[in-house]
């Protein structure tokens, strides 16, 4: 018995080598695209002509789901929001990647890689839930969120950023100015998001085959947790181009930066912007 399991294990040992050697011959003929990680849109570092304006900006992450029946309420509570504050909260909506997340039958799926894995990271597991910051997660009831967004935008910005977005043939040119008085490694990150989509959601009982869906995630342009800014300098202009997708109506889309602290993910201001025609 005991040289019949010797047998065995050789054997196995055996055969776990001619796999991986296989493997790794196979590899040699794989097309690179198919297994390369994806890094984004590189940015190129110079030093900004002037300093962007000083606003403190509040970013928000906004998860829901075509399943979620308490996100649209969550919506209108944001919209209220953003008719008190104005455009000092910038909003990023992101499906989740599973259970209410997943669309219905025959609709367009708008999950993304990028969102995907920050839903993963912050350990979504209610919808909708609204992210501040990335500090403060509020699930459920979020009917007093615009007092917590208000006070979010009090004191003295640690950076000020602004953004311009430029259509560029099929491509989208984007120019980030940044100056900031914080000594700790800072990151930018830039997404595209867009507006006025409409597909099946369900809200509350009913299930509306038009709903509109505002401030979708589109892409993370840049790869997921940003570029890193470089060490000792304060007042910095980050340039990056990409290529958006087909489905992407450009008219209806925003891109939106946000400048955040690479150790904690802190978000420390952000910023958005309409594309325009101009270059």
């Amino acid at each position: 018995m005991k040289r019949h399991k010797h047998f065995n294990f050789q054997f196995s040992i055996f055969n776990l080598a001619a796999a991986l050697l296989l493997l790794f011959a196979a590899c040699d003929t794989i097309d690179s695209e198919e297994y390369t990680i994806y890094d984004g849109a590189p940015v190129s570092w110079s030093p900004a002509p002037a300093a962007p304006e000083a606003v403190q900006r509040a970013y928000i992450e906004k998860y829901t789901g075509p399943k979620c029946n308490n996100c649209p309420k969550a919506d209108r509570t944001l919209d209220a929001a953003h008719e008190q504050i104005g455009d000092r909260m910038v909003v990023v909506a992101i499906n989740h990647p599973t259970g209410q997340g997943i669309p219905y039958p025959n609709q367009p799926d708008l999950r993304t890689d990028g969102g995907n894995a920050w839903d993963r990271h912050f350990g979504i597991t209610y919808l909708p839930s609204i992210h501040l910051n990335r500090t403060e997660l509020y699930t459920g009831d979020i009917s007093g969120i615009a007092s917590n967004i208000s006070q979010s935008l009090q004191g003295t910005p640690q950076a000020a950023i602004g953004v311009q977005a430029a259509l560029n043939g099929s491509a989208v040119d984007i120019t980030v100015d940044i100056q900031h008085t914080l000594s700790s490694t800072l990151t930018l990150t830039a997404v595209i998001i867009e507006d006025s989509l409409a597909y099946r959601q369900l809200d509350g009982a009913e299930r509306v085959d038009d709903y509109v869906h505002n401030h979708m995630l589109r892409k993370v342009i840049t790869s997921y947790w940003g570029a890193d800014l470089p060490a000792g300098q304060n007042l910095l202009r980050g340039t990056l181009s990409f290529t958006p997708a087909d489905d992407i109506v450009l008219e209806n889309s925003h891109i939106v930066v946000f400048l955040s602290d690479k150790a904690s993910r802190r978000v420390i201001n952000c910023a958005s912007c309409p594309l325009t025609t101009d270059h």
